[in-house]
């Protein structure tokens, strides 16, 4: 028997992550042809975490750490925190083993996805500056950083990306296997059909997730974890990014501590500038997850770029002469006073 404190609590924390996908895609998205090893991909993530002066993780004592750990999503301490849970026995530990390793696996998809994102604007402002440069078009020497900081930001989103694609299908496959156990033993617990729901969510599997979904729809409408799950659907299975947002507003409404939600309208928002004053906001929210130091050089970068742009095009047209005011028409002559009337 599971106590009802730690089914509210592991509610929420189960159904922050879910993947934003093109609709019927693999959440974890299959790796590249050029992909890393798992060991490859692993150490490159690291190695960023060191050359970002990411502090040592505080270690995971506790169930009630676990669990603020998922809640904030530090995914630095993900592996500290399964070691208390992975391999014990009942419905809690296993959902919640379960539900580390759906959010690593989601986590690791996000942060793919954003750096793909970053990547290819990075790559479309060197392949703009560069053909410029070699058509014979000297470059400023605000151009040339910029061409040199965009060749810089677009070599490490495509590593980047490679690397946690590895790692999310990794996390997606270890989580599958113990989905499946919590499903074979307690088929019927709500906290059961959460981490189904979930895994299939994350994996493209839309008759099952329907059939999960369907179990809780009577806590659904108030239910932060279950509208987050929608508010994904949306995104990966209709790709309807507007709804998505709404809803992810909405569970942000009902829970503002929601790290997860918070982290998704940095993916689904489009245009540097919404993308940025999201990523902001997540910043403030939880400095240490994983888009900040990891995305978020890029992201800052992308928004640092596009708004010197913008600067250099507004002192431009401030600078241009105004053209001439058009002449004022001239004033018709006066209409001459009717006679006065002859008494």
């Amino acid at each position: 028997m599971h106590h009802s404190g730690l089914f509210s609590v592991l509610g929420l924390s189960l159904l922050l992550a879910l993947p934003a996908c093109a609709p019927g895609a693999n959440s974890a998205g299959a790796a590249s042809p050029s992909a890393m090893s798992s060991s490859d991909a692993q150490a490159f993530v690291t190695d960023v975490q060191r050359q970002r002066g990411l502090p040592t993780p505080a270690p995971v004592s506790s169930i009630a750490d676990v669990l603020e750990v998922l809640a904030v999503d530090q995914t630095a301490r993900f592996r500290d925190a399964e070691s208390l849970v992975a391999g014990k026995p009942g419905v809690d530990a296993l959902t919640l083993h379960a539900s580390l390793e759906l959010a690593w696996s989601d986590d690791f998809t996000t942060l793919s996805l954003i750096l793909d994102e970053l990547g290819k604007r990075a790559d479309v402002e060197v392949k703009r500056l560069t053909a410029r440069r070699e058509a014979g078009g000297a470059l400023s020497a605000k151009e040339a950083k910029d061409l040199e900081q965009n060749q810089r930001n677009a070599e490490f989103d495509v590593k980047a990306k490679a690397a946690l694609e590895v790692l999310a299908q990794d996390h997606l496959h270890a989580a599958g296997l113990v989905v499946a156990e919590a499903n074979r033993q307690f088929p019927k617990d709500p906290l059961t059909k959460r981490v189904v729901a979930y895994h299939a969510l994350l994996s493209g599997e839309w008759l099952e997730f329907d059939a999960a979904i369907g179990s809780l729809n009577d806590i659904e409408a108030k239910d932060a974890g279950l509208i987050y799950l929608r508010a994904l659907e949306s995104l990966s299975r209709f790709g309807v990014r507007k709804d998505a947002a709404a809803l992810l507003e909405r569970v942000l409404q009902i829970n503002p501590q929601m790290v997860r939600a918070q982290a998704k309208l940095a993916l689904v928002e489009d245009g540097i500038d919404a993308k940025y004053a999201e990523f902001e906001k997540l910043k403030a929210l939880a400095p240490q997850h994983a888009i900040v130091w990891l995305a978020g050089p890029s992201i800052t970068s992308d928004y640092e770029l596009s708004a010197s742009f913008r600067k250099a095009r507004a002192e431009r047209q401030s600078g241009m002469p105004e053209a001439p005011a058009a002449s004022a028409p001239a004033a018709p002559p006066p209409v001459a006073a009717p006679p006065s009337a002859t008494p």
